[in-house]
């Protein structure tokens, strides 16, 4: 009888100390959770950070075989994605103001009015900058437009508490596209030029 006694109590003693170290862990979590997410959100409302992609994900599978296609191009392309690990690519906001270079893989609808540099460049003003936070999925939305003399884009960005973020790029004369990166303060040292 006292060994059974014994041994129910250990195992309730085993049980509660499990119990309480995992309400613990799921504190520290949340804690930890909600600290970036305030970071991010600083950041973000300071008006002075950038992105810089990761992938990019054209919208059209075109542009993917192609470059699988090509020397090489299955490092670079992989599935439907497209490596930019080692390719300079950011979106730079300072104040109502923006520096914008990102390669672009996808259908161009309309040649002559963009770029001859095939890639996505804005230096110049945003218009209808807004940030809408998720509290309760820690997410935080930035949206703002970029208008050049002939392409309007439309730029969305999706981040995480963390960070990390999606950049949907919509474009009056380019297919759109997505990029997968981070949001990180601004290097001052990087670029003088913005």
């Amino acid at each position: 009888m006292k060994k059974s006694v014994l041994f129910f109590a250990l195992v309730v003693f085993t049980f509660n100390s499990f119990s309480q170290s995992r309400q613990v862990r799921k504190a520290e979590k949340k804690a930890d959770l909600e600290a970036k997410f305030n970071a991010t959100k600083a950041l973000l409302e300071s008006k002075s950070f950038q992105f810089e992609a990761n992938w990019a994900n054209p919208l059209g599978n075109d542009a993917v075989r192609i470059g699988q296609s090509l020397p090489g191009g299955a490092a670079v392309f992989q599935g439907n994605r497209v490596s930019l690990t080692g390719n300079s690519n950011y979106v730079k906001i300072t104040g109502d103001k923006a520096n914008i270079a990102l390669p672009f893989f996808g259908r161009v609808f309309f040649p002559s009015r963009i770029n001859s540099n095939g890639g996505i460049n804005y230096k110049g003003n945003l218009d209808n900058y807004s940030v809408s936070l998720n509290e309760k999925k820690k997410a935080i939305t930035i949206k703002f437009k970029a208008k050049s003399d002939n392409d309007q884009l439309i730029f969305i960005l999706r981040v995480n508490a963390g960070g990390g973020a999606i950049l949907n790029v919509n474009s009056t004369n380019r297919q759109t596209i997505a990029y997968d990166g981070v949001v990180k303060a601004l290097d001052l040292k990087q670029d003088t030029s913005n």
